[in-house]
């Protein structure tokens, strides 16, 4: 669905101007010609070449966006208002809320003083607090999703909320959603969604907001999966008191990362006391309460200085082995004759390769400790699964890689049997 200005929608919401575009939506400034107010309207893109089955998971997913955020009552959470259908698609009336988001603060006016980047960070921690306790988890918090006003933080789209005990599985294999800067390592791996991804996307923000730039960079969306996978942020110079609460967010570990409430003490401490639209408070600000490593952890408490390391070789044989198997599956997909993944209308597009970029990294994570001849059919049964859980969630027409029963073998005999190879052989992809 795509439509212009001055659109009457519902018979009561008319659209104005266009305030905001993602890859999925687009935010229209509206007025409700009933109540006589300006709403924002958000209406669902549909990409070119979506079949019947795509567009129906798009329209859920938006719908489920009204839900979560029609359950959540909090200052710093737009509201939903209502829920109207044009043109066969959903359309997401909210508050329009004036002001800026904390990305288009930080592109116009640079970082943020400490104390104006905690007291952000805490208004927002009380938002997500309220949407864990109903059970909802963000999964895309990002400056660009956080909104400044003169007395308001508000946390908007919700448009990848997930319901932490759903019973179904609403995120479909083949669609990474979120902003990998900004994302968990568990949430890149596919893991069930948790408080604790939006816990590590806060850290992720506050360092962006005092940094000026985002815990981890790379050319490429495959390299910068592999940073937030596996490396150490880049060391805070900017962060002062909130260097050490970056370190305990930013934990790889979600078991040993912060709590939220650890995490509201410190951003306290830090911000002074002060509204999150003032400047920074006169003085130094108060050194944050960070906890130590939780028991049993290997892991020293986070330090506001770290040395500046380069990619160590586990790190190193990682992108190999990640770049080697994105291309074993690539071709294995396309050149051999039975496979039909060039044909499929996204089986190249975005949503293909970020499916195949995640079995990549699938593969390339691990680094057991074990002899090859058991590796081997461990990866070969691994790949196997990996291919009947794909096609259960998208079907046989959908994964582009064969359908008789000896076809699947011969494909997923040369992609782990290429697994194994550069496990075995590339410096560093084994454990010493």
């Amino acid at each position: 669905m795509s439509v212009g200005g001055g659109v009457l929608i519902g018979g009561r919401y008319r659209l104005l101007d266009v305030i905001g575009q993602g890859g999925m939506g687009r935010v229209w400034r509206g007025l409700d010609e009933t109540l006589r107010r300006e709403v924002a309207v958000k209406e669902l893109l549909l990409p070119p070449g979506v079949d019947g089955a795509e567009r129906d998971l798009l329209v859920r997913r938006v719908l489920r966006e009204a839900r979560a955020g029609a359950r959540l009552d909090h200052p710093g959470i737009v509201t939903v208002h209502d829920v109207v259908e044009h043109a066969g698609a959903p359309v997401i009336v909210m508050e329009y809320v004036r002001g800026r988001s904390l990305g288009a603060v930080l592109k116009a006016d640079g970082p943020l003083p400490v104390a104006r980047a905690a007291a952000i960070g805490g208004a927002v921690l009380q938002a997500l607090r309220r949407a864990h306790d109903s059970g909802i988890v963000h999964r895309d918090l990002k400056p660009d999703n956080v909104l400044l006003t003169e007395d308001r933080v508000v946390i908007t789209d919700f448009g990848i909320a997930h319901t932490a005990d759903a019973t179904t599985a609403l995120t479909r294999t083949g669609a990474v959603l979120g902003t990998p800067a900004y994302m968990a390592p568990e949430q890149l791996l596919g893991r069930p969604a948790a408080p604790a991804n939006d816990l590590w996307a806060l850290g992720a923000m506050l360092y962006t907001a005092v940094e000026g730039q985002a815990p981890f960079a790379a050319e490429t969306f495959s390299a910068l999966c592999i940073a937030v996978a596996t490396e150490e942020p880049r060391p805070p110079v900017r962060a002062g008191a909130l260097a050490p609460l970056l370190g305990a967010l930013l934990t790889k570990d979600p078991e040993r990362r912060a709590t939220a409430e650890e995490a509201l003490a410190a951003l306290e401490a830090a911000a002074g006391g002060g509204p999150a639209a003032a400047g920074p408070s006169p003085g130094a600000a108060a050194p944050a309460a960070v906890p130590a490593p939780r028991p049993g952890s290997a892991e020293p408490a986070p330090s506001a200085t770290t040395a500046v390391r380069g990619p160590g070789p586990a790190a190193r044989a990682r992108l190999a082995r990640f770049a080697g198997c994105f291309s074993l599956i690539l071709l294995t997909g396309t050149l051999l004759p039975w496979n039909r993944l060039a044909d499929l209308p996204h089986g190249l597009g975005p949503g293909g390769l970020a499916v195949i970029a995640l079995v990549a990294l699938g593969h390339a994570l691990p680094r057991p400790r074990l002899r090859p001849t058991v590796v081997l059919p461990a990866v070969f049964a691994a790949d196997v699964l990996l291919f009947h859980g794909l096609r259960l969630v998208l079907g046989w027409r959908q994964t582009g890689f064969g359908t008789l029963p000896w076809q699947v073998g011969v494909n997923m005999l040369v992609i782990s049997v290429g697994a194994w190879l550069l496990w075995w052989k590339v410096p560093g992809g084994r454990r010493s």
